[in-house]
Order: C-alpha cells, then sequence, then structure tokens
C-alpha cells in the first residue's frame, strides 16, 4: 500500500518542489575516488533490515563507495525529503512511489537513467510494464524496486470460525456481494470486523474502477472518474459498516498504510486490503499464520495488476550519478541482493532474480510468491504512471473519507468535493 495512508507529505511537496526547479542541474559529477552516498527510503523494520544486509553486501564488493541509510514512516519520509531537496541536501538514491515520481520528475529533481540503461544499469530482464511506471513522457527516471499486485490478507481462524471460506484456490473468484456478505458474516460472529474499512485509501478505489472499464486518470493526465461512481463506492462500503463487516470510524482514522497501524496487526480486523510487497512486514508483525486471497469482482476484469509497489531513483543534484546508479543496479539485477531483499518491495522485479527467489523462498516471501502464481491469470497489466497533482488528490481523498466514516458530511456532497478538489490539483 504503499503503501497508501499519506497524510500530510503531499501537501508540502509541490511548494517544496518547486524551489527545486532552478537547481535541479546544479550536480556535478564528482572525482574519481572514495564516495559516500545516501540512501533513502521509507518502510518497516522488517524492510530496513534486508535493505541494510543488501547495502553491506554492496559496500563489501564496492570498497571505495559508502553508503549511508535512513528510513522512516510514509509520511515523515516525505516531509524530510521535501525539505531536504528544497533545501539542496537531497539523498543520492531514493524510493518514490506512483504518486511521487511524477510529481519529481516533473520538476527537474530526478536523473535521466537514459545515458546509464544497458552499460551501467541493466534493465533487459525487468518486464516493460513494471519499467513504464518509471517513466514520465518517455524518459526513464526511476526503476521498480519490485512488482507488487492487491490481495485481500486475512486470519483464517476468524473465518473458520464464523463458518465463512476463503476462495484461494487458483481459478476461484467471489463477487463484491459474497465479500460482503462474509465480511459481516465474520464480524457478527467474533470480536474484530470482518475487514478493515478499505475506503480511505484512493487505491482500492482505482481498482474498482478498472473492474468496471474504468480509472481514476485519462491517458493525458484528467480525472477519470465521476462523484456519482465514487458515491456509489463508498456507499457499498458504509452498506457494510452498519454490519461490522468493516472496521469502525475510530479504528479506519488510523489507517496510514503502515504495518504498525494495520487493522488486521493491532487484531482490530481479521481482514484487510493491501498489496502483497507488504506481506513479510505483517507477517513479521502479526505472526505467520495469515493467507492471502484474491479481490473481489463482479465482472471477469479482476483489477488486479501488475505494479511496482515503490521505486529507486537518483537525484539529478547528486555528485555521484554513477556510484548510485551502481547501488541501484545491484538492489535491482543482482542475485545476492535478490536472494536478501528477498520479497520485502514485492517480488524482485529482474524475472531471473525473481524465480531464484522464489524457489528457495520461506515465510513470507514464499506466501507471496505462491500467491502470485496462484492468481498468475487474473493479474493484469500494471495501470500506468499518476500525473503531477496526483499526491494531493491522495491525501484530499482520504481526509474526505474521514469526513464521511465521522458524518461530518453525506457521502454525496464528499464524492463532489473530492472531484472538484481533484480537477483543481490536476490543473495546477
Amino acid at each position: 500500500m504503499g503503501r497508501v495512508s499519506r497524510r500530510g507529505a503531499a501537501g508540502l511537496l509541490v511548494g517544496l518542489l518547486s524551489l527545486t526547479a532552478a537547481l535541479s542541474g546544479c550536480g556535478n559529477e564528482s572525482a574519481d575516488g572514495p564516495v559516500t552516498l545516501r540512501f533513502v527510503w521509507w518502510g518497516n523494520e522488517d524492510r530496513a533490515k534486508v535493505t541494510r544486509a543488501a547495502v553491506d553486501a554492496f559496500q563489501q564488493r564496492n570498497p571505495d563507495i559508502k553508503v549511508e541509510t535512513e528510513y522512516s514512516g510514509y509520511d515523515a519520509y516525505f516531509q524530510k525529503l521535501s525539505t531536504q531537496v528544497a533545501g539542496g541536501a537531497g539523498p543520492d538514491l531514493l524510493q518514490l512511489d506512483r504518486a511521487t515520481v511524477g510529481e519529481y520528475a516533473g520538476r527537474k529533481v530526478l536523473a535521466d537513467l537514459g545515458e546509464y540503461t544497458g552499460k551501467d544499469l541493466g534493465l533487459d530482464k525487468i518486464p516493460a510494464n513494471l519499467l513504464e511506471g518509471g517513466k514520465v513522457d518517455g524518459k526513464q527516471y526511476a526503476v521498480a524496486a519490485g512488482a507488487t499486485t492487491q490481495m485481500l490478507i486475512f486470519d483464517p481462524t476468524h473465518f473458520e470460525a464464523a463458518g465463512v471460506r476463503v476462495p484461494t484456490a487458483p481459478g476461484e473468484k467471489w463477487t463484491w456481494a459474497q465479500f460482503a456478505e462474509a465480511m459481516t458474516q465474520v464480524g457478527a460472529a467474533g470480536q474484530v470486523s470482518g475487514t478493515t474499512d478499505f475506503g480511505w485509501a484512493v487505491d482500492w478505489f482505482e481498482v474498482w474502477l478498472h473492474q468496471r472499464g474504468k480509472a481514476l486518470y485519462t491517458p493525458d493526465g484528467k480525472l477519470g472518474f465521476t462523484a456519482e461512481e465514487l458515491a456509489g463506492y463508498w456507499e457499498m462500503i458504509g452498506a457494510m459498516r452498519s454490519d461490522k463487516g468493516v472496521s469502525p470510524a475510530e479504528v479506519t482514522t488510523k489507517m496510514d498504510g503502515s504495518v504498525q497501524n494495520s487493522g488486521i496487526v493491532t487484531r482490530q480486523a481479521a481482514s484487510e486490503i493491501g498489496y502483497d510487497s507488504a506481506v513479510t512486514g505483517y507477517f513479521g508483525a502479526f505472526g505467520p499464520n495469515l493467507e492471502l486471497a484474491p479481490l473481489p469482482s463482479d465482472v471477469a476484469e479482476s483489477g488486479m495488476a501488475a505494479m511496482p509497489p515503490v521505486s529507486f531513483a537518483v537525484s539529478q543534484r547528486s555528485k555521484h550519478k554513477a556510484a548510485a546508479v551502481k547501488l541501484l543496479d545491484f538492489l535491482v539485477n543482482d542475485p545476492e541482493a535478490g536472494k536478501l531483499l528477498g520479497a520485502s518491495r514485492g517480488v524482485p522485479p529482474n524475472e531471473e532474480i525473481r524465480a531464484q527467489v522464489c524457489s528457495s523462498a520461506e515465510g513470507g516471501s514464499k506466501a507471496v510468491c505462491d500467491y502470485e502464481a496462484a492468481q498468475q491469470d487474473k493479474i493484469g497489466p500494471a495501470f500506468g504512471a499518476w500525473p503531477t497533482g496526483s499526491s494531493a488528490i491522495k491525501r484530499d481523498f482520504q481526509r474526505t473519507y474521514d469526513d464521511v466514516i465521522f458524518n461530518r458530511v453525506s457521502v454525496a456532497d464528499a464524492a463532489e468535493r473530492v472531484v472538484q478538489d481533484a480537477e483543481q490539483s490536476l490543473g495546477s
């Protein structure tokens, strides 16, 4: 998700990044010799542990390159990153998501990786649909750090106690009506809600739209949905909330896409919609007795897609671009790095590395590999990059949903507000 979440960070992004436009070309490659890189990302402790191990392996092979690492939660990450970039003190290698690749590339913060592709950066083993997520105006500004798809993660004990069977076998599916019935049945049987309320994250609305032949954004960067469509989606979830099928407002408002605040991890929900790139984090925080299932759909189109969960990019102002590209290449293409990273950012983006990792995977990584293999026929191509302005839309979507679940505004009025604010964000 994500992760998905995203309050506060996007608010700083546009204003602070605009300060960097005039400075974006100031970085020059340093002379040969020992260099120090800064590599930053967001995520949980599980991701941090394996990423540091991969960085250590890189430094052992490249003793002239020292790598300083930093990580934090999503919102804190982008607040700090935006300030550092605007002040000319940004990192050399950074992690981005769909809502920020376009923002940073559009404001000339990211280096064009095209000049490094082939000789210094191998992209030939990474599927084209994953690489598309890092392209802006035809140029490769970021590279997928993994591949992920959407899923429902659930604690089977609650579903067994309620007499509910979840469709997990290859080829099985369920409709939204069946999903709602299952979640309300689980909620009625125990002390937890059937699933964490998923109305707060625009990501899951995007899936619902694709199942109906629509999209969040049109190919030319305009809004792709109507207020009526959003209202219908939120009303469906609202009906589940009244029957304890989804979490109550006081639980939902704490959702930020992080594992530690997850409704299932805090034992307040029996299941949760998410990206399978978070599964290793779920296993680490909750335990191994979790299972994965596909999302519901009323049509043949599952709405699930092969997505880059996060991407790596090199700062345009870095004085050590070649060294940063070398680290990026190692993280996505080296077998040792693939083994160490596992499925901490989804399955490896390099298809050869992915096959090696999945053949010997254990725990959460094995759960991800098995799930993607089982759902292979349902997973479609990536939805495409989000346009500039989408990070603000993601933030406003969640803020407005808070008003809905606390009954501060009607669903219809809230949906109208989202559409009006989104059109302004895309036009800015």
